[in-house]
């Protein structure tokens, strides 16, 4: 059995982690890419939609910044799937329980090699394709929730589903930037602070939903989160 080091420094075994239950509570975490619409709108007003003389570089430089995000967030985080311009992932709570600081830690480190990949994306200025400079103007937030979920067979894979799940989805659309304007942030709900011990980190917020009623968390600005040590207060 293959063994790698826990987030606390404790080793556990790769079975621990990648062995997911069918039904338990998990923290359920969304990576979304603001600015990938307009993005791809501005390319297709740019290249059309015959892409019989290649594929347009905006679409392989897309996929690398969702691949850095998964690489980023594993192994403690597992790929759901991918929801367009947003990954989907989540992990047994009982993995990250009580480990705030390093979750935290481990999302700013993500965010920074997200920074990275954006900029080694942005075309040369000689690129004569006025639409995909814009790569610059692409940034991420995050949503984290925790709560129960079940996972189902859904066609040839799997899914997770859930009331708990679909409020990490809602969340998506809320009113964050609002307060703290155009910033890459994170919105960890008091559920998934609560578990992880970081119930007075960050700016404290709610949103307020039809069907999901009301929802608190905290803001953390990702641009903010140290790359080591403890997690922002």
């Amino acid at each position: 059995m293959h063994i790698i080091p826990r987030m606390n420094g404790e080793a556990i075994s790769e079975s621990t982690i990648t062995a997911d239950a069918p039904a338990g509570e998990r923290y359920l975490l969304l990576a979304d890419i603001s600015g990938y619409t307009s993005f791809l709108s501005g390319v297709e007003l740019e290249h059309g939609l015959d892409f019989s003389g290649g594929i347009p570089a905006a679409y392989g430089i897309l996929a690398a910044l969702l691949d850095t995000v998964i690489e980023g967030i594993a192994p403690a985080f597992a790929l759901v799937k991918l929801e367009g311009d947003a990954v989907f992932a989540a992990a047994p709570a009982g993995s990250l329980d009580g480990q705030g600081d390093r979750v935290v830690e481990m999302i700013g480190s993500t965010y920074r090699a997200f920074v990275e990949a954006r900029t080694r994306a942005i075309p040369s200025s000689d690129h004569i394709c006025t639409a995909c400079p814009a790569v610059a103007y692409l940034d991420l937030k995050a949503i984290l929730h925790r709560g129960p979920a079940v996972r189902q067979a859904v066609g040839a894979g799997s899914d997770l589903l859930g009331p708990s799940v679909t409020v990490a989805h809602r969340l998506l659309k809320n009113t964050v930037r609002d307060r703290i304007g155009h910033r890459p942030y994170l919105f960890m709900t008091d559920a998934a602070a609560a578990g992880l011990g970081l119930s007075g980190v960050g700016l404290g917020h709610a949103e307020e939903y039809p069907d999901a009623g009301r929802v608190e968390g905290r803001i953390i600005e990702l641009d903010v989160i140290p790359s080591a040590g403890t997690a922002p207060t």
